[in-house]
């Protein structure tokens, strides 16, 4: 069923964590994944894209060199209060 989004490209909004004091350090070794590092700080491997929020100047995980000090935005709930939820219109 075409609509009239199907020949239009989403443009995702530009969303900005900024760095506070309370946020851990993490040296990214070689062979690990965003996904692996916010399973282990958020205990939830689908939030890997708060990590890369917060170091925007990589593209993607696979632009992250190894032995680079990543920023992990820490306490979640602040995360949301600057961002919002996905039930909020």
């Amino acid at each position: 069923m075409a609509t009239r989004y199907s020949k239009s490209t989403h443009i995702q909004p530009i969303r900005k964590i900024e760095p506070a004091i309370t946020d851990i350090p993490h040296p990214f070794k070689e062979f690990e994944t965003i996904d692996q590092l916010a399973g282990k700080y958020y205990g939830d491997w689908t939030l890997g894209w708060v990590i890369m929020v917060a170091n925007p100047q990589y593209f993607d995980e696979f632009s992250v060199p190894p032995g680079v000090i990543l920023s992990i935005p820490f306490p979640l709930n602040r995360i949301w209060a600057m961002l919002g939820t996905a039930g909020e219109i």
